[in-house]
C-alpha cells in the first residue's frame, strides 16, 4: 500500500501570518530559511515575509553577502543564526558584522559536497538538537545563474530526504521546486499566488507508475523518465473546484511550479 503524506501547500510559505497568534497560527507559519549565493529579483520582495515566518535562518557561504546587500539600512533586523561554507565567497567585513551580532560561523572546507548541501545538513542537525519544529525548509536563491549550480541544488533535494522529514522548497526567479517521495501526495494550489504553469519531472530513477488529478493534462498509470515522457508546461485544471492537485508515484518525482512576483 502506497504511503500517504500530509497535504502540502507550497506557496503557503508566502502567506503572511505574522499578525496571527496562539491558536490562529497554522503549520505553515514556522519555517527554516536558507539563503544561497544567488541574486534573484524576489529577494527584496519576498524576504520580509520569509524572514518573519522563519524560526531559524542560515546563509550558505556567499549567501551572507546576498542577505547583507538586500537589507541595506536594516541590517540589524536580519541577523542569521549561522553562516557556513568553504569561505571562498565570504566578504570579511560582512562576516565580521554578523558574527559580532551573535551569528555562528561554521567553516566547511570539504569539497565533496556543495555549500548548500553542507549548510542544509548543519541546519537539520541544529533543528534536531534544539528541538525546534518547522513545517518546511525554504531555500532562497536556488535558481538563476549557472546551470550546473541549479542541477546541484536540485540534487541536494535527493540528499535532503535522508536529513529531514519536512519538505524542502527551492525558490528563485519565480520558480518553486520540491521533491515528492514515492507514495500519494496532495498539493493545495489555491493561494492565489500560483502562476498558470506547473510540471512533474523524473530526474532520479524512471517512474513506472504515475497518476495525477487536478491538472489540465493528467497522467494515469504513466511511465515517466528522462528521454521519454516528462510533464512540462502543464497547467491546473480550470474545472477543479477545490484547488488541489494529487500525485501518486512509485519513485521520487520533482514537482515544479511558478509563483507570481
Amino acid at each position: 500500500m502506497a504511503t500517504s503524506y500530509p497535504t502540502l501547500r507550497p506557496l503557503g510559505i508566502f502567506e503572511d501570518h505574522s499578525s496571527w497568534s496562539g491558536s490562529q497560527r497554522d503549520s505553515d507559519s514556522d519555517i527554516a530559511l536558507i539563503i544561497l549565493n544567488q541574486p534573484v529579483p524576489e529577494t527584496k520582495t519576498k524576504l520580509d515575509i520569509l524572514w518573519k515566518k522563519s524560526v531559524f535562518q542560515a546563509c550558505a557561504d556567499g549567501g551572507a553577502n546576498q542577505l547583507y546587500d538586500n537589507t541595506e539600512g536594516r541590517h540589524d533586523k536580519f541577523i542569521p543564526k549561522l553562516m557556513s561554507g568553504d569561505e571562498d565567497s565570504w566578504t570579511k567585513d560582512i562576516t565580521d558584522f554578523y558574527t559580532s551580532k551573535g551569528c555562528e560561523l561554521i567553516p566547511t572546507p570539504s569539497q565533496d559536497e556543495t555549500d548548500f548541501t553542507k549548510c542544509l545538513r548543519i541546519v537539520c542537525q541544529k533543528l534536531k538538537s534544539t528541538d525546534v519544529k518547522v513545517s518546511s525548509i525554504v531555500v532562497l536563491g536556488a535558481f538563476g545563474g549557472r546551470l550546473d549550480h541549479i542541477f546541484a541544488n536540485v540534487n541536494t533535494l535527493y540528499d535532503a530526504s535522508e536529513m529531514t522529514d519536512v519538505p524542502v522548497y527551492l525558490i528563485g526567479e519565480g520558480n518553486l521546486a520540491c521533491l515528492l517521495k514515492s507514495g500519494k501526495h496532495k498539493l493545495e494550489v489555491n493561494t492565489g499566488l500560483e502562476e498558470h504553469w506547473c510540471g512533474l519531472i523524473p530526474l532520479g530513477k524512471p517512474c513506472l507508475n504515475v497518476t495525477t488529478t487536478g491538472l489540465q493534462w493528467n497522467l494515469t498509470n504513466h511511465k515517466m523518465n528522462i528521454g521519454g515522457l516528462i510533464s512540462t508546461s502543464n497547467r491546473y485544471d480550470p474545472d477543479c473546484k477545490d484547488g488541489n492537485v494529487t500525485v501518486e508515484t512509485d519513485e521520487p518525482l520533482l514537482w515544479v511550479m511558478g509563483f507570481k512576483q
